[in-house]
């Protein structure tokens, strides 16, 4: 799981569908995903709490 991660700190959000929405954007923005490709986000919830990553997503970038 650790190859080929880019880490990104972006503004916080309020729920699941805004952040992979969130991930989905910033990896178009930053250039390593085109639209119909696959993302895998990691998180933590409840959100801000260190120490709860609880959550993997496999999320397809639209069109």
């Amino acid at each position: 799981m650790v190859w080929g991660v880019h880490a990104v700190l972006v503004d916080d959000v309020h729920d699941v569908g805004e952040m992979i929405e969130c991930a989905c954007r910033t990896a178009r923005e930053e250039g390593f995903a085109s639209p119909g490709d696959h993302v895998v986000v990691v998180a933590g919830l409840p959100f801000g709490q260190s120490g709860t990553t609880n959550l993997l997503h496999v999320a397809r970038i639209p069109p």
